[in-house]
């Protein structure tokens, strides 16, 4: 592999890492405006109509990441 090659690996890996730290941040977030949610008489309802709205909104993903996605709902619910 070139050198430069290598750097670019390492650049991608550096943003990939940004990424995914940022992600999490944003799922601690979720689950910290979702406690406060369940706190409210209607919260949860909101929950639930916010997750069938972003279930709808991933319509364009391929059909088995689609089920996973699915699959990780039901579970919040179950």
């Amino acid at each position: 592999m070139s050198h430069d090659s290598e750097e670019f690996q390492a650049h991608l890996q550096d943003a990939f890492d940004d990424l995914l730290a940022l992600y999490r941040l944003l799922e601690q977030e979720n689950e910290l405006l979702r406690a406060q949610l369940r706190r409210h008489a209607v919260g949860e309802m909101q929950i639930r109509e916010t997750d069938r709205r972003m279930l709808d909104l991933r319509v364009t993903l391929p059909p088995s990441l689609q089920e996973r996605l699915r699959t990780l709902h039901a579970s919040r619910h179950a």
